[in-house]
């Protein structure tokens, strides 16, 4: 009997410490099943289709022995994909058909009602109160309304002009930059609106208002816009307009990093009489600003994949 033990303390001890195969003489990992019985001493990928290994740290594979060391479970296939369990699930908050669901849990809902349609949903709640979301679906031909990018101005911007001295880079503080993630292209639409007039009463001032505008610090003319002020007398004590665009961009970031496009808002005065103060963005700090308002830029961002 003491023989019997010392023996099967052994072989106890030989297989705590070795790798167990099925299937194969040669596993490859802590467990090791070759389901077709045909691995070769070194295996080829269609060798190892029907194969399933759990590594020594507890990972695991079907369908190959060579497991991507990002991955905690793998699966390889050309021809199959994954089933994920089919739910009737109630409502985007229901806890009951599966109690409660974990954070993250991932299912197939077959049930249609008014508020859910049949899909893929995840649980982005809490176990005890659910909260179901489907997928959106995606369409790379489409383009989708990625982001909204804006700036309002906080102060007025005052420039002494002198007749027939033009003046074309006046900072109004409205700059924006737009971020534009990995391999996406990218349709910009920036709207703008400017207002700029007179401090004074200036009876014979003239000649004109606008805005340049910039993409990374270079002037991009379709967007750039200047209004005419007639040289005319005038009681008022201000002249003042609005400058307003709407400008098209495409940017096509083919690469693996993000692109940063900044768009910037610079004044433009070119007066041909009469030395004067123009004054950008508003008139006051404090409203109201009577028909003035505030100086605005927005930049709305759809993408889609050049993937």
């Amino acid at each position: 009997m003491k023989i019997h033990l010392s023996v099967i303390s052994l072989v106890l001890s030989i297989f705590s410490q070795a790798q167990v195969g099925i299937g194969t003489n040669t596993p490859s990992g802590a467990f090791h099943v070759d389901g077709n019985k045909d691995n070769a001493a070194s295996p080829t990928v269609a060798q190892t289709a029907n194969d399933f290994i759990i590594t020594s740290t507890g990972s695991a594979a079907l369908g190959t022995i060579t497991m991507d060391p990002s991955a905690k479970f793998q699966i390889n296939a050309t021809d199959k994909g994954m089933l994920i369990p089919r739910v009737n699930l109630t409502a985007p908050t229901d806890g009951t058909t599966i109690p409660s669901p974990a954070k993250g849990l991932i299912v197939y809902n077959t049930n249609v009602n008014a508020n859910m349609e049949e899909g893929f949903y995840t649980n982005y709640g809490t176990p005890s109160a659910p909260r179901w979301i489907t997928y959106q679906q995606r369409d790379k031909t489409a383009w989708k309304l990625d982001n909204v990018f804006d700036i309002t101005a906080t102060a007025p911007v005052d420039q002494v002009v002198t007749a027939t001295t033009a003046v074309n880079n006046i900072n109004l503080g409205l700059t924006v930059t737009v971020t534009i993630p990995a391999f996406t292209q990218a349709k910009l639409v920036t709207t703008y609106s400017v207002p700029m007039g007179t401090t004074s009463v200036s009876t014979n001032f003239g000649g004109y208002f606008g805005v340049r505008f910039l993409k990374n610090g270079t002037e991009l003319p379709a967007g750039s816009r200047k209004y005419t002020v007639p040289a005319v007398s005038s009681s008022a004590s201000s002249r003042m307009a609005s400058v307003n665009a709407t400008v098209g961009d495409t940017v096509v970031n083919n690469t693996a990093s993000s692109v940063n496009v900044t768009y910037t808002l610079n004044g433009y005065v070119e007066p041909t009489a009469d030395t004067s103060t123009i004054r950008f963005n508003m008139w006051s700090t404090t409203d109201p600003n009577f028909n003035w308002g505030r100086g605005y830029m927005s930049v709305q961002m759809f993408t889609k994949t050049t993937l």
